[in-house]
C-alpha cells in the first residue's frame, strides 16, 4: 500500500502548486506592467499548465483507483484461496484421523497389512478426490499397506523428511512435505502425514499422497482473470503449487519468497510489491497465512497488467492534452504575430536609426584614419563629407561645416595665392566650371608650403564629386633619387663596357704580336736555336699568350652579355653535326686522360635556329668541363634528345667530382669557382659556365644542372627549334 500512499501525496503536492501559481499570477500583473506579448505568453502558459495539471491529477486519481481495485481483488482472491485450501487440508486431515481411529478401534486386533485394512483404505480413498493414495508405514518406515496397487514391501521411508519428523517429534500434528515427483503417475504430489501412536509409543505413520492438481484446480476455479496467479507456499519458502504455473518449478524457493516470509512473520495477511520473477515485471501480491497449517497462500498480478487499461487512458489523455496545448500555442502564436506586425514598423525604424548612426560613426572614423585627405561635394557644389586631413593638406580652417559652398573655399585659396597671382574671381569661375566637368582626373599641385599634392577626382552616380588628396612629396623625392641613381649606374656600366672594349683592343694588339713572333721563333723559321732552354722558354711564352688571349676574349664576351650587346648571327643549324664537330675537337684531350668520350646522337636530324660559333662555344665549354672534372679512366656522355616537338635537348654527363647546391650557385656567378681548390687543381677563370648560361639564354634557351658531390654532374641545354629569337622557356 506504500505506492498508493505516495501517489496520493504527489497528487496533493501538484494541486497545492497549481493553487499557489494561480494566486501569484494576479500579483505579478499588478506589480509589473507587462508587454502585450508577455501577457499573451503568460496567459497561454497558465492555460497549458492548468490543463496539464488537471490531466495529471485525473491520471493520478485513475492510477490510484486502479491500484486500489487491484488490491481489493487480490485480497478477495487470496481470501478465497485461503478458504479453499484450508477446507481441502481439513478434509485430508480428517481422512487421516478417521483411518487412525478405525485402526485403533474396529481393527485393533488385526495386523496393518491385513486385507481388511486394505479395503478400509480403499473406501476412504474413494471418498476423497483430493487424495490419490493412502499408505501405512510401520515404526521402521517399512510400507505395510496402501489403498491402491500392490504393497511394495521393499520400499522403506525411514529416510524421508516426514517420517523423520514424526519419529523424532512424537507429536500428533499434521505434517505437510515438499512437492515430490511421482514415478507412478508422472506428476507432482504432496505428502501429508500423521503419526500412528499406540500406548504413547510411536508405532508408524499414515500417509496421504495428495496431487498438486488438487490445489491447482482449486486456484484455477477461484482466479478472477487469466493473469492473476494464485500460489501456495510452505512457511520455509518452498513453492507447493501455482496456477497458472510459471517458470518457477514446484519445490523451489522463488525470488519473491524472502520478503513474503519476512512480512508473514509480522502479520497474518498483507499487500506487497515484490520483485519481478523470471517472467516479467514487478508484481502486486496479497498473502494470507493458513490458520493451523504451515502454509501461506498468495494471489499476485503483474503491475504492468494491472496498469494496462490505465496506460491506454493515460495515452488518450496525453493526446488530448497535446491537442489542447497545440491549439493554445497556435492561437497564442497568431496573436503574437498580429502584435508583432503592429510593432514591427517602430522597431525597424529604431534599428535603422541606430544602424545609420553606427555607420555614420564608422564612416567618419574611417575617413579620419585613412591617411589621405578626402572631400565630397554634391552636384550643387556643397560640402557634404570631409576629414581633418583634407583641411590640413589644403591649409583650410578646421571649423568647416556641412554645406559649405565650394565657391567660398576656392575664393579663400585664390585670395591667399594658392592659384598664382591671377584675379581671384575669374580663376575661381574657371575652376568651378571644370570641377564637375573634368572628372575623372588625376593631377598634381604644389602648395605654398612646398608640398606636392596628388589630387584624384571621381564622380558618383548622383553627380557628386569625390576628391582624394595625397601628399607625394617624399615619393617624388625618392623618384628623383632613383632616376639619378639609375643614370649613374648606366653611366658606370657604359664606362665599364668602353673600358673593357678599349683595354681588350689595346691588350690584344701587342698580344697578337707576341703570339706571332713566339710562334715563328718556336718553329725556327729564320734559323735554328742552339740552346734548347731558349726553345722551351719561347714555347712557354706562346702558351701563356694564348691563355691570356682566351681570358681576354672571355672577359669581353661576359661584358657584352651583361650589357645586352651580344650580336648573334643565327641560321639553321644541324644540331647533331655541331655536336659531332665539338666531340672531334675534344676527343684528343679526353684520350690523353684515358677518358672514354661517348656521343649518342638521334636517329634523325634535329635543326635549330642559332649562331654556330656561339653553339660551339657552349658545347666546348660544357664538354671541356666534363672532361676536366672527370676521373682518369672515366666516361663522358653527350646525348641529343628531342622529346618535345618544339624543343631540342643536349645532355652532358660525367661521373667526376660533382657539386652540391651551394657550389652550383657559386659556379654560375662570374669569376666564381665551385670549390676553392678548383683553380689550383684544374685551372680556369670561372667564366665558362656564366658565359655558357648567358649564350644559352640569348638563344631563348635554358641551362639546367643536376649534380651530387662525389657522384658526377648532368648538364642539360634546352634550345627552341622554332625560328623565334629570344623565346624563353618556362
Amino acid at each position: 500500500m506504500h505506492g498508493v500512499a505516495c501517489a496520493a501525496d504527489c497528487s496533493d503536492r501538484c494541486s497545492g502548486s497549481v493553487k499557489r501559481l494561480m494566486r501569484f499570477v494576479p500579483h505579478l500583473f499588478r506589480r509589473r506592467r507587462l508587454r502585450p506579448q508577455h501577457a499573451v505568453i503568460a496567459l497561454g502558459t497558465i492555460l497549458i499548465i492548468a490543463a496539464g495539471t488537471s490531466t495529471l491529477l485525473s491520471l493520478r486519481h485513475a492510477y490510484d483507483q486502479t491500484l486500489r481495485d487491484a488490491v481489493a481483488t487480490l485480497e478477495s482472491t487470496a481470501g478465497s484461496a485461503e478458504t479453499g485450501s484450508s477446507h481441502s487440508l481439513f478434509e485430508i486431515d480428517a481422512t487421516l484421523l478417521g483411518v487412525d481411529r478405525m485402526l485403533a478401534t474396529v481393527f485393533s486386533g488385526r495386523q496393518w497389512d491385513d486385507l481388511s485394512v486394505t479395503t478400509l483404505l480403499q473406501q476412504f480413498d474413494e471418498q476423497k478426490l483430493a487424495i490419490s493414495q493412502i499408505l501405512i508405514l510401520d515404526a521402521k518406515g517399512q510400507e505395510v499397506n496402501r489403498s491402491r496397487s500392490t504393497v511394495d514391501g521393499a520400499r522403506n521411508f525411514a529416510g524421508s523428511a516426514f517420517f523423520a519428523a514424526h519419529q523424532a517429534g512424537g507429536t500428533a500434528k499434521l505434517f505437510i512435505g515438499s512437492p515430490e515427483h511421482s514415478a507412478a503417475t508422472d506428476d507432482w504430489v504432496i505428502i501429508v502425514s500423521r503419526p500412528l501412536v499406540r500406548e504413547n509409543l510411536f508405532s508408524g505413520v499414515i500417509v496421504a499422497v495428495v496431487p498438486i492438481a488438487t490445489f491447482s484446480d482449486l486456484f484455477d476455479a477461484i482466479g478472477p482473470t487469466g493473469t492473476t496467479r494464485i500460489s501456495l507456499m510452505l512457511d520455509n519458502g518452498v513453492l507447493l503449487a501455482s496456477e497458472p504455473r510459471g517458470k518457477q518449478a514446484n519445490g523451489e524457493m522463488p525470488k519473491y519468497a524472502p520478503p513474503i516470509l519476512a512480512a508473514a512473520a509480522k502479520e497474518p495477511a498483507g499487500i506487497l510489491d515484490v520483485p519481478a520473477d523470471e517472467e516479467g515485471d514487478r508484481r502486486l501480491l496479497s498473502f494470507r497465512k493458513l490458520a493451523g497449517y504451515p502454509l501461506i497462500v498468495m494471489a499476485s498480478r503483474e503491475r504492468a497488467d494491472i496498469l494496462r487499461q490505465w496506460g491506454d487512458e493515460r495515452t488518450a489523455s496525453v493526446i488530448e492534452f497535446a491537442l489542447f496545448a497545440g491549439t493554445a500555442v497556435t492561437l497564442a502564436y497568431l496573436v503574437l504575430c498580429a502584435l508583432k506586425r503592429q510593432q514591427f514598423a517602430a522597431v525597424r525604424l529604431r534599428r535603422s536609426e541606430g544602424r545609420l548612426k553606427r555607420q555614420t560613426s564608422l564612416l567618419q572614423s574611417t575617413l579620419e584614419n585613412i591617411g589621405e585627405g578626402l572631400s565630397v561635394f554634391d552636384s550643387q557644389g556643397r560640402l557634404v563629407a570631409w576629414n581633418a586631413r583634407f583641411c590640413e593638406l589644403l591649409d583650410l580652417p578646421p571649423g568647416l561645416t556641412a554645406g559649405a559652398p565650394l565657391h567660398d573655399i576656392l575664393i579663400l585659396q585664390a585670395v591667399r595665392g594658392d592659384f598664382g597671382d591671377d584675379d581671384p574671381e575669374p580663376e575661381v569661375a574657371r575652376r568651378l566650371e571644370r570641377f564637375h566637368r573634368d572628372v575623372p582626373t588625376v593631377k598634381e599641385r604644389i602648395t605654398l608650403g612646398g608640398r606636392i599634392l596628388q589630387i584624384r577626382r571621381q564622380a558618383t552616380p548622383d553627380d557628386a564629386v569625390v576628391s582624394i588628396y595625397s601628399d607625394v612629396t617624399d615619393i617624388k623625392s625618392s623618384e628623383r633619387m632613383l632616376i639619378q641613381a639609375r643614370s649613374q649606374a648606366e653611366t658606370a656600366n657604359r664606362t665599364k663596357s668602353d673600358f673593357l672594349a678599349n683595354m681588350s683592343h689595346e691588350l690584344r694588339t701587342p698580344l697578337n704580336a707576341i703570339i706571332g713572333f713566339s710562334e715563328i721563333i718556336a718553329h725556327e723559321l729564320f734559323g735554328p736555336i742552339r740552346n734548347e732552354k731558349y726553345l722551351e722558354y719561347i714555347q712557354d711564352i706562346h702558351k701563356s699568350s694564348l691563355h691570356l688571349l682566351s681570358i681576354i676574349n672571355d672577359v669581353l664576351d661576359m661584358s657584352k652579355i651583361e650589357a645586352g650587346k651580344l650580336e648573334l648571327s643565327k641560321e639553321v643549324l644541324n644540331l647533331q653535326s655541331v655536336v659531332a664537330d665539338v666531340g672531334r675537337m675534344m676527343r684528343e684531350l679526353a684520350e690523353s686522360r684515358g677518358i672514354e668520350l661517348i656521343v649518342q646522337p638521334l636517329g634523325e636530324d634535329v635543326e635549330i635556329w642559332a649562331d654556330e660559333r656561339a653553339m660551339k662555344q657552349i658545347f666546348l665549354n660544357l664538354l671541356s668541363n666534363a672532361v676536366k672534372f672527370s676521373k682518369e679512366g672515366g666516361r663522358v656522355f653527350v646525348r641529343v634528345l628531342a622529346d618535345q616537338p618544339s624543343l631540342a635537348v643536349v645532355e652532358f654527363q660525367d661521373f667526376g667530382i660533382g657539386m652540391n647546391e651551394e657550389e652550383q650557385e657559386r659556379a654560375l656567378q662570374p669569376f666564381g669557382q665551385a670549390k676553392p681548390a678548383t683553380t689550383s687543381n684544374y685551372g680556369g677563370t670561372g667564366l665558362g659556365l656564366p658565359i655558357t648560361k648567358g649564350l644559352v639564354e640569348a638563344h631563348g634557351g635554358k641551362l639546367a644542372i643536376s649534380s651530387r658531390a662525389g657522384h658526377g654532374t648532368v648538364v642539360r641545354v634546352f634550345l627552341p627549334m622554332e625560328r623565334q629569337a629570344l623565346k624563353s622557356i618556362a
